[in-house]
């Protein structure tokens, strides 16, 4: 028995290749997200936790200094545990008024 490849028109090799480049995106995206578990806990860098939060590192310095949350300094890297942060705004939440 022979095996056939079957004939593809470029457009479809186009097709091909766009949603190979799809995934490839979409797997580099779930990386991204993706957050190694330590103890069963997931921590966040300064870095991404000020592009979450839309706020700069110095606001974040304001607000360790504050007290406002826990952090972890590791010579020089600050971390935050995920769900620390997470407990924080929720006691600080506001519902809209009506």
């Amino acid at each position: 028995m022979t095996d056939v490849i079957p004939f593809q028109t470029k457009e479809e090799q186009k097709e091909i290749f766009k949603v190979i480049g799809e995934i490839k995106s979409t797997a580099e995206d779930l990386a991204d997200l993706s957050r190694p578990v330590f103890n069963g806990m997931r921590f966040l860098s300064d870095s991404e936790l000020s592009h979450r939060l839309s706020v700069s590192k110095s606001t974040l310095a304001n607000y360790r200094l504050k007290g406002l949350f826990g952090f972890y300094s590791l010579e020089g890297k600050i971390i935050y545990a995920e769900h620390e942060i997470e407990a924080y705004l929720r006691q600080n939440y506001h519902p809209p008024f009506k």
